[in-house]
């Protein structure tokens, strides 16, 4: 009889529960890891929903993790069992123009775990070894869990020429825009302002050591009070809300810099007369690259990262935990699977 786990499945819409699975069984350059923490992101929310545009039911959701190598097909050089590993989950075409020159990461047909093929909410899953990146053993698997955001956050921090930023704002204190601001300081930058519509968003940005202040009119008004009113060198669009997209080229200087990072469900306004006036760059931030993970790794040890997971379930308790997700009383939420209890 085939060995079972159990695993976090997108049934359909606003259908997620734990199912009972067969075990992966490795093949041919594959791992097997047991995953140890796994994390929700707003895109697993799209994916619940049902208005994700490739996720397809039954899928199991999940690219936040944080696992340990159980079993290899063969021995490989890259990992061992027993290694620590987070998973890079981004799965390119290798043909196209990005993908042939450098930036695999921006691929015209880019794919990936837990949305178009299945992710690590589970007690196992099968990988690829090509797609494991190794942990320090000294870190704990929540703490894995989070090197997929960082990465992002690491990403869009180095789409900036920090250079001449003395103040930068981030847009919306949700785990990437948190993630983003403590990257933007541990950088260098001297005043880093993060805005947002919660106060408890803001009092966990408080905590974290970050200057917080309301969305909208206050963060203006301070923003041009700590800049002599020229504006900040810097603006992260964290938020995927149209609002932070209007309000971006307001908060910039001249020849500031615009970093769009929030993901929008669909096209939204931004005011082309101000950057063209103000001589504003206007850059996008698509996920990472490998050497953003690696980089996040090695960042993830001087930041404050255990005070951004608000929520730890069991994986049983799947729904109750994306429902304490979905609910937006949650920064980031984990889910951590016990198969050695089962």
């Amino acid at each position: 009889m085939a060995e079972t786990m159990l695993a976090a499945r997108y049934m359909g819409p606003d259908q997620l529960r734990p199912e009972l699975l067969e075990r992966p069984v490795v093949r041919h350059g594959e791992a097997l890891v047991r995953i140890d923490a796994c994390g929700f992101c707003g895109s697993d929310l799209n994916i619940v929903a049902g208005t994700h545009p490739r996720a397809r039911a039954p899928l199991t959701i999940g690219h936040e993790l944080a696992g340990t190598v159980v079993e290899l097909a063969k021995p490989d050089a890259h990992v061992a069992v027993g290694d620590r590993v987070t998973m890079f989950p981004l799965i390119s075409c290798g043909r196209c123009y990005a993908c042939t020159h450098g930036q695999s990461h921006v691929c015209r047909e880019l794919k990936l775990f837990g949305f178009d093929r299945d992710g690590g909410m589970a007690d196992f899953v099968r990988l690829p070894i090509a797609s494991l990146m190794k942990l320090p053993e000294t870190m704990s698997p929540a703490i894995g869990a989070l090197i997929e955001p960082l990465a992002v956050a690491v990403h869009a921090v180095g789409r900036a020429d920090l250079a001449d930023v003395d103040v930068a704002v981030v847009l919306g204190a949700g785990p990437i825009g948190l993630l983003t601001a403590l990257v933007a300081s541990a950088k260098g930058i001297g005043r880093v302002v993060i805005s947002d519509v919660s106060e408890a968003r803001l009092e966990l940005a408080r905590s974290l050591g970050l200057e917080a202040i309301e969305a909208g009119a206050p963060l203006l008004g301070h923003v041009m009070a700590i800049t002599d009113q020229n504006g900040a060198g810097l603006v992260f669009e964290c938020a995927g809300h149209p609002s932070s997209a209007t309000e971006m080229t307001a908060l910039a200087r001249p020849r500031g810099v615009l970093v769009g990072v929030g993901v929008f469900k669909r096209p939204v306004s931004v005011d082309l007369q101000g950057v063209n006036f103000k001589e504003l760059e206007l850059v996008g931030s698509r996920v990472y690259t490998r050497d953003d993970f690696d980089e996040a790794i090695a960042l993830a040890s001087s930041l404050p990262l255990d005070r951004i997971i608000s929520h730890r379930f069991p994986l049983e308790d799947v729904e109750n935990a994306f429902a304490q997700f979905r609910s937006g009383d949650a920064c980031k939420v984990l889910v951590e699977p016990r198969s050695s209890d089962r």
